[in-house]
């Protein structure tokens, strides 16, 4: 028996912008809001999806992170590299 009320998870907040996650009538509904002065989280853009495809948004979205964080170690990297000078000749 499949019930249709939605379950919530925790959401994701960051600076005045938060992910929410639910579960709506077999599918997953991902919302996302934005702080705005006087009105409180206000809903942008919503996304819903078969069930069939959480695992493929799974595996694009650890892909992304992955490339992210090895861009920002690359920098990192590059940034705290130190310059060597060749010794003068005589």
């Amino acid at each position: 028996m499949q019930s249709n009320s939605a379950k919530q998870f925790l959401p994701s907040i960051h600076n005045d912008k938060k992910i929410e996650v639910s579960i709506e009538n077999g599918e997953a509904v991902l919302q996302l809001l934005t702080w705005t002065e006087g009105l409180g989280w206000c809903s942008q853009k919503t996304l819903r999806l078969e069930a069939e495809m959480l695992d493929d948004l799974h595996r694009v979205i650890t892909a992304a992170r992955y490339k992210l964080n090895q861009q920002k170690a690359d920098k990192s990297e590059f940034s705290s590299a130190k310059i060597l000078e060749f010794p003068a000749v005589a």
